[in-house]
């Protein structure tokens, strides 16, 4: 375990220039936060939270997705192999991780209570058995998802979101189709076909609209859904205003019926006209939304707040409007070339199951240019990465446990949490970057490319949050 833990803290503290280089070339998947489950060092499961660690067996592998539940977790490395690990799939004895399927096609992978549901580029859907209890694969190692209707001509599956029992799938054709992964997958209505009745289990089902939706966001058990006007769509439980109701009420507990937030705006239903989202994300039972409005950029939150998952700086049990994420909103920087201001956004927005993280879209001045590190002046800076929420297992920062109400930038994954956390460097995300494959500890160059095209993404979990190196094709 020393050995894992140790490949996330060199000996000395690292500048932002030493952050991107040492992410550039050290792929794996690094997790800070809970070991209860054995997520983080699954040798050592039950062991202390606020770990930070390299997750052992995936050291030098580049990984195309990864997604963490409760007790298990998955991730798809750059060759398409499928690993999962965690007490709910292997149970308690120590473990590395297990190598349940290789398919180069595999894309993206998700995680409900019990589910690993993988994407391919051939728009299947598979779903696997992520817990050793028994469950609706019955015998089966896996399940190839219908559609219904099927997909149309040159129609295909582009990215698709998970809740605690429940999956959402986007076409390219602007179809999302949802799915029950068990009796409760659509107990709140969260599946967005008008009713909360029990429906047949791992069936894909599309939603019947008229709209042409790019992106859908599984909370637990609610579901959100954006246009390519802008409009953000919701259903399932509202029972702390996730989907922006207003004041609560037992009446908007559940909302079976897909619709728009009545909320989001300020005028109710009516979107203004020169303002339309760009982006949804949803933890258990909080929601959010990036706004474009003029000139100006805003990260809307509402739901559940206890927490701090609003980012407002209080700790509010339920929130049924949304409110404005300050420290994520209304934000410019200088940007050179332009010699003028110009707004700040975000590149990603990342939930679990009672935090969240952003990774900024400042100006970087990293090159990308494949003649290397000499088109590159130093210091080099990427982007900046905040995190809020629940701190309990140290999943925003470890070495502290209070919750983070607002937005507060992280010190780096990769150096230790002893001494003064005050005077820490914050974390950066390293942008695209071309890298010899020469350089990539533990990697195998012989499988890879003379240069391969990366980039540091992250990805949270309930009570985790984790980050890995992906070849960027």
């Amino acid at each position: 375990m020393r050995k894992q833990r140790a490949q996330m803290v060199p000996k000395s503290e690292l500048t932002a220039a030493e952050q991107l280089k040492w992410a550039w070339t050290h792929p794996g998947l690094y997790v800070i936060g809970s070991n209860e489950f054995g997520l983080a060092d699954p040798q050592h499961p039950g062991s202390v939270s606020g770990i930070k660690c390299a997750v052992p067996g995936l050291e030098g592998k580049l990984i195309r997705s990864a997604a963490f539940s409760k007790t298990h977790a998955a991730a798809v490395d750059s060759s398409g192999a499928l690993f999962q690990w965690g007490t709910g799939f292997a149970g308690n004895a120590p473990h590395t991780p297990t190598c349940t399927l290789k398919d180069a096609s595999i894309c993206e992978v998700a995680a409900t209570d019990d589910f690993v549901v993988v994407r391919d580029n051939k728009s299947r859907i598979r779903v696997f058995s992520g817990s050793n209890a028994p469950n609706q694969l019955g015998s089966n190692t896996d399940v190839t998802l219908s559609f219904e209707p099927r997909l149309g001509w040159r129609e295909s599956v582009v990215s698709m979101s998970a809740g605690r029992s429940h999956i959402a799938v986007t076409t390219n054709n602007g179809h999302v189709y949802t799915a029950a992964l068990d009796k409760d997958g659509n107990a709140r209505g969260q599946l967005g076909h008008g009713s909360s009745t029990v429906v047949q289990p791992l069936q894909l089902h599309r939603i019947q609209s008229d709209l042409h939706f790019t992106s859908t966001a599984c909370g637990d058990e609610h579901t959100l859904l954006l246009t390519n006007d802008g409009d953000v769509l919701g259903c399932g439980a509202n029972d702390f205003g996730q989907l922006a109701t207003g004041a609560y009420s037992s009446g908007k507990a559940t909302m079976r019926e897909l619709a728009p937030l009545p909320r989001l705006w300020k005028n109710g239903f009516l979107r203004p006209q020169d303002a339309y989202a760009v982006g949804i994300a949803a933890s258990a039972a909080t929601s959010y939304a990036q706004i474009v409005q003029g000139e100006a950029r805003r990260v809307l939150a509402w739901g559940r707040g206890i927490d701090g998952q609003l980012g407002t700086g209080t700790l509010t049990h339920m929130q049924g409007v949304p409110v404005v994420i300050p420290e994520l909103s209304d934000r410019e920087e200088f940007d050179e070339t332009l010699q003028a201001r110009r707004p700040l956004g975000l590149r990603s927005l990342i939930t679990g199951a009672n935090h969240a993280l952003a990774v900024c879209d400042n100006h970087s001045n990293v090159v990308l240019d494949k003649s290397g590190a000499s088109v590159n002046a130093s210091p080099l800076f990427g982007h900046d990465v905040v995190v809020w929420g629940s701190n309990s297992s140290g999943q925003c920062e470890p070495g502290r446990r209070h919750r983070f109400a607002e937005p507060a930038h992280p010190p780096p994954l990769f150096t230790s949490t002893s001494g003064n956390l005050e005077n820490k460097l914050p974390l950066q995300a390293a942008p695209p970057q071309w890298i010899e494959s020469a350089q990539l500890h533990n990697a195998d160059p012989s499988s890879l490319p003379k240069k391969v095209l990366v980039e540091q993404i992250f990805v949270a979990g309930p009570d985790v949050t984790a980050a890995f190196l992906r070849s960027c094709k």
